[in-house]
């Protein structure tokens, strides 16, 4: 962008303040403020999006309709696929991937996602992009050789029936295993020093895309113990760096008894692990991704909307929270 022209305005609308969209949201304002320029906004909050201007319209939620009420103009629109939920849960519809895009991404003109598997899902559908997600490797890192028994975690919303948590972990740790749990309200430095404390970080979700969890507990050298969704095998090589496994108490106990028996070489992964990730996973190596699509997106618009003094139309009638 010449120097003397305006950055392009990105409204970027999260879910709510201190979680996974916003953590992302801040992470890429961050990287990419040389180029855009960014306001952050959440739904859970209800904000007058008619104040602000803006040239692209992201939003994290594939699922969201808070937006529609400001912008209309589909090229504007960014909206990130980040689960299955559309799939397998009855508030949004179980739906097949061609009713979901009907249904979720119709007013969107970019559609990005962090998953690989969603975006082979879409692409009979529509163009997505792959986004990833990444970590800050000044907040997630290892802060010393763990020693001691075998422990076991888990991170994230108790209060979301697809985690797994009730019916899955907690019977698989049984009596044998204690099952550390880290809720959806810590902060930053309670997170690093949470998965520090564990050996094996677990993910037993029905629905997640990325779990922004599983990033952030290898940064910080867990071996992972995983259900079979979203990015997991993107990240997880069952049997080398860490375990995927059957979506049952049974198939998670026999793996947390592996590890129990293995205990040096879980160690040994989740060094490698972290290591693994501060080459390829931080936010300075994956935000070019999101570059690109914002560079693609703004100019996909048209010369108008490209000039310096044009900016888009907004109106000032929104919908209730949805």
């Amino acid at each position: 962008m010449s120097g003397n022209l305006p950055k392009p305005c990105v409204l970027m609308l999260a879910d709510r303040p201190g979680w996974a969209f916003d953590v992302a949201a801040q992470a890429i304002s961050r990287r990419l403020s040389d180029e855009f320029e960014f306001r952050i906004e959440y739904a859970e909050l209800e904000p007058d999006l008619s104040k602000h201007r803006f040239d692209l319209f992201y939003v994290f939620f594939w699922g969201e309709t808070y937006h529609q009420g400001f912008v209309t103009d589909p090229r504007r629109v960014i909206k990130e696929i980040s689960s299955h939920r559309w799939e397998n849960e009855d508030e949004y519809g179980r739906l097949t991937a061609a009713q979901a895009a009907e249904k979720y991404l119709s007013d969107a003109g970019t559609l990005l996602t962090p998953s690989k598997r969603l975006q082979a899902i879409f692409a009979p559908y529509r163009h997505v992009r792959h986004a990833p997600n990444g970590f800050e490797p000044e907040e997630f890192r290892v802060l010393g050789r763990r020693s001691g028994k075998l422990r076991i975690g888990w991170a994230g919303n108790l209060n979301d029936r697809c985690k797994g948590v009730h019916d899955i972990l907690r019977p698989a740790a049984g009596e044998d295993f204690e099952l550390s749990v880290a809720g959806g309200d810590c902060g930053h430095s309670e997170m690093i020093e949470f998965y520090n404390s564990i050996d094996v970080l677990c993910v037993a979700s029905t629905a997640e895309g990325e779990p922004l969890t599983l990033v952030e507990a290898l940064a910080c050298g867990c071996f992972p113990v995983c259900v079979d969704v979203g990015i997991v095998p993107e990240l997880v090589r069952h049997g080398s760096n860490g375990l995927i496994v059957n979506r049952s108490p049974a198939a998670f106990q026999a793996a947390f008894q592996w590890c129990a028996m293995n205990v040096d070489r879980v160690r040994e992964a989740g060094l490698a692990n972290a290591e693994e990730m501060q080459r390829t996973r931080t936010w300075d190596h994956v935000s070019r991704h999101w570059r690109e699509a914002l560079r693609d997106a703004y100019g996909g618009l048209t010369a108008r909307m490209a000039e310096p003094t044009a900016h888009p139309q907004v109106s000032s009638e929104h919908p209730g929270p949805s």
